[in-house]
């Protein structure tokens, strides 16, 4: 059995002005697919003003949300190239922006990484120490690595990620106790030095949001993890352009291959011949499209063009390679959710009319968190 996922994940802000993804795109052959085959939508927490990204993605591939052994401090660590040993703990680290202790935008402005290393070796330079070590990443997204017994814990349960605390208090983000305490001083310390730092004062005077304020979210520890194989059972690959999921891949035993970062139709045919490759040589397929403008005519055309240059495709080779299955799942951040549609070998059908919120949500196919989808979709 063959199986691919194509995930698309919305980047926008979620200011309630920009629309869902499939409102008003000309998708006609999901729409096919969504009346020949399954839909549902994966839930999240009611408490939560976007999509837990890092946890789906851990769903998706088949490991509980809370797996420490897939944590995305692991994962960046991956990423970047850093070995972890035994008493280590690996903190994912945002450079983002605040105004008056508000979280104001989770990317600082999609800083360049020729900016925020300089950011990133002053924070090690200036507070780095044998129990403590920055690492540089890419863009905001970086990684802190420490030996401190307060900051051991596994604190993805505890600490959320900057795109969730949008507009929030970030002192009210952080956990009670010890980890709480120690998490502040570390974020005050570094902030202050951030503040101050000539790149930031350049940042501002050109209207660009400064990297002001430092996150630390998602730990891991340097603990045996079992890898994709050896939990499904299957060969797996994985095609993306983001720095947590290069790590995942690295991490949980994928083979990994570059995403496109255009929704241009050389990109995506491009993103075709890289996703069928991959299909003579492993069993499943997982391809991670980010589409991060809010300009509503790109949205569209961008997905008009995933759904005419790689979905139709796929849809016309896979069956060529035996027993199939295929997914797509949309964010849908005004909702909260995130709507799926798939066909294959053995699916059961729970088909819909129209790709609108409304009809999704009226399917009884509902994942909280995205447990179980993975099971559901390659089930015998």
């Amino acid at each position: 059995m063959k199986y691919v996922i194509v995930r698309v994940e919305d980047y926008a802000s979620s200011d309630g002005q920009t629309a869902a993804l499939l409102d008003g795109a000309k998708t006609s052959h999901l729409q096919q697919l969504a009346q020949a085959g399954a839909v549902g939508t994966i839930r999240q927490k009611a408490d939560l003003p976007g999509i837990d990204r890092a946890s789906l993605h851990r769903a998706l591939l088949g490991f509980e949300s809370g797996d420490p052994g897939a944590s995305p401090g692991r994962c960046y660590a991956a990423s970047a190239g850093a070995k972890l040993v035994d008493g280590d703990t690996a903190w994912c680290c945002e450079l983002i922006t605040h105004r008056d202790g508000t979280i104001l935008d989770p990317t600082a402005g999609n800083i360049p990484t020729k900016e925020s290393q300089v950011l990133i070796r002053a924070l090690d330079e200036r507070l780095g120490s044998e129990a403590r070590r920055w690492t540089v990443g890419y863009g905001s997204h970086h990684l802190l690595i420490v030996r401190d017994p307060a900051l051991t814990s596994d604190g993805e349960a505890d600490v959320r990620p900057p795109e969730l605390l949008i507009g929030q208090a970030w002192t009210r983000a952080l956990p009670g106790g010890a980890l709480g305490l120690a998490l502040r001083s570390i974020i005050e310390q570094g902030s202050k030095l951030l503040e101050s730092h000539p790149i930031n004062r350049v940042r501002v005077d050109l209207g660009e949001n400064p990297a002001n304020l430092l996150w630390c979210w998602g730990a891991g520890r340097s603990e045996p993890q079992r890898t994709f194989a050896a939990q499904t059972g299957l060969s797996g690959a994985a095609v993306s352009d983001s720095f947590l999921m290069r790590g995942a891949s690295r991490t949980l035993g994928l083979a990994w291959k570059e995403g496109p970062t255009s929704f241009e139709e050389p990109a995506l045919h491009r993103l075709m011949k890289t996703v069928a490759a991959l299909l003579d040589h492993h069993d499943f397929v997982y391809v991670h499209l980010r589409i991060q403008t809010a300009d509503p005519v790109e949205r569209l055309c961008a997905m008009e063009r995933i759904d005419h240059a790689l979905l139709k495709p796929l849809t016309d080779r896979l069956p060529n390679l035996g027993p199939w299955r295929l997914m797509m799942a949309i964010d849908d951040p005004r909702r909260g959710t995130v709507p799926f549609v798939a066909i294959g070998t053995g699916l059961p059908q729970q088909p819909i009319s129209r790709l609108t919120g409304e009809q999704f949500a009226e399917s009884p196919l509902v994942f909280e968190k995205g447990a179980g989808l993975f099971s559901w979709f390659t089930q015998p």
